[in-house]
């Protein structure tokens, strides 16, 4: 069975040849380490968007094209389902399919759980702007809190009885609980959540 980003892979591999590179001189030229350009080019895993588009300037090509290949593949539209507190001002969100505030173009290599919200608020300022979407997965929020996922890194959590938010997630006091930091702001200290799923991209305002 291919991995998921095979065919990109190949083309990265394509172009790692074309300029007559090792793996090990691909990664210097790109700031990455070898094994990167190894997962890569097998296709385990793909570049973040930066790197795409470094990637397709030394291609020559557009990023969609670099991403999907020749003629840029058929980019899907995602619904802006709604508002994420970053902030102490909450807005509501409402994730389900179809409908939404607004649409924008799904990222590379997004799934049919995508979801989209728009930052509303500024305590994760200067990471998150007012007006920037981000983008989670529907399908890790329905698994709950994915421990190994959440863990320190940014994410889009429901807090139980409470708002939806976007904050990094640090474990609570006591078994269950979780601290939602902010970057300043003050933390939200021994919380339950209902579900949290990692920031997986984000499209500037």
């Amino acid at each position: 069975m291919r991995e998921p980003f095979w065919d990109l892979g190949q083309r990265i591999k394509t172009l790692r040849k074309q300029q007559d590179l090792t793996q090990q001189e691909f990664a210097a030229k790109l700031g990455v380490t070898q094994p990167t350009v190894h997962r890569w080019e097998k296709g385990a895993f793909e570049p973040d968007p930066q790197t795409l588009k470094v990637l397709a300037e030394m291609a020559g090509v557009s990023v969609s094209e670099f991403r999907y290949g020749p003629g840029g593949g058929v980019r899907r539209m995602v619904a802006v389902a709604g508002y994420v507190g970053a902030g102490a001002e909450v807005f509501p969100i409402e994730d389900q399919a179809g409908g939404g505030i607004d649409e924008v173009e799904a990222p590379p290599g997004d799934s049919l759980g995508t979801v989209a919200v728009r930052v509303r608020g500024d305590s994760m300022y200067p990471v998150y702007s007012e007006g920037d979407i981000l983008f989670y997965s529907r399908d890790l929020q329905a698994h709950g809190i994915d421990m190994a996922n959440c863990l320190g890194r940014d994410c889009i959590v429901k807090m139980v009885n409470g708002p939806t938010l976007v904050k990094r997630v640090e474990m609570g006091g006591a078994r269950g609980q979780f601290t939602l930091m902010s970057y300043n702001a003050a933390p939200v200290v021994n919380t339950r959540l209902e579900w949290a799923s990692p920031v997986r991209w984000i499209k500037r305002r």
